[in-house]
């Protein structure tokens, strides 16, 4: 009888040990942190500085009151009869003349300012890629001290071979660094780089950098899936 137990027990521990190591092995095919096989090239950095109109601002508006009135399509009035006539209807035409001075609108005193940061990548591998999590690092050259660092989640698809451009834009400038007023250099020195940290593909799987936080690739599939959601969303409105 205890032969039939501890039989029966090793069966069980034996199913465990069997079901554990096909669920690691479906993780690691899931997702993988090993950095050779991110497959991603980065080709090129780049950021720049644009200073925005806003949305509702609109300098071809001309405000006239409810109505256009179109020149061309005004009929001519009657000749003036006399002297005293002919000088109200000049007058009439000066005092329009002089309100239609302020009929543009006028431009907003601050203009609002936004960073456009880029990252050109080339698929160096054989799946088809669908987003990537990477940051955007600024490293004082002098000190080797990072100086800013802004995280971005690009959504693009790239086949093998094929390159692409993630553009992101941020309020935020590159660095919060203030130069000394004394300072010769007005452009603070610094090294710019990308850190990739989660590679989504389209199979579902994941590479994700050994120093990225463990959330990463979760959070990059999460934002996936809202998008798809609120893109499916719009379509049936």
């Amino acid at each position: 009888m205890k032969d039939k137990y501890s039989a029966a027990q090793r069966s069980k521990w034996l199913f465990l040990s069997c079901a554990l190591l096909f669920s690691s092995a479906t993780a690691l095919a899931q997702e993988t942190s090993d950095p050779s096989k991110s497959n991603i090239e980065i080709l090129k950095l780049h950021w720049e500085k644009e200073v925005r109109l806003p949305r509702n601002y609109d300098p071809s508006s001309i405000p006239t009151g409810g109505a256009f009135n179109d020149p061309a399509s005004r009929t001519s009035a009657a000749a003036p009869s006399s002297s005293l006539d002919a000088a109200r209807a000049a007058t009439r035409t000066q005092s329009a003349a002089a309100g239609g001075s302020s009929a543009f609108p006028d431009p907003p005193a601050r203009l609002p300012i936004v960073y456009v940061y880029s990252m050109k990548i080339k698929n160096a591998g054989a799946k088809l890629i669908e987003g990537v999590a990477w940051d955007y690092v600024f490293i004082d050259k002098s000190s080797n001290h990072e100086l800013g660092r802004h995280q971005f989640l690009g959504y693009e698809k790239v086949e093998a071979g094929k390159t692409v451009t993630f553009k992101s834009q941020l309020r935020s400038p590159p660095t919060r660094v203030v130069q000394a007023a004394n300072s010769r250099d007005k452009h603070p020195q610094f090294t710019e780089r990308a850190v990739v940290q989660c590679v989504l593909y389209a199979d579902d799987s994941s590479w994700r950098n050994h120093d990225a936080p463990v959330d990463a690739c979760s959070l990059l599939r999460k934002n996936k899936n809202l998008l798809k959601q609120n893109r499916r969303e719009s379509r049936t409105l």
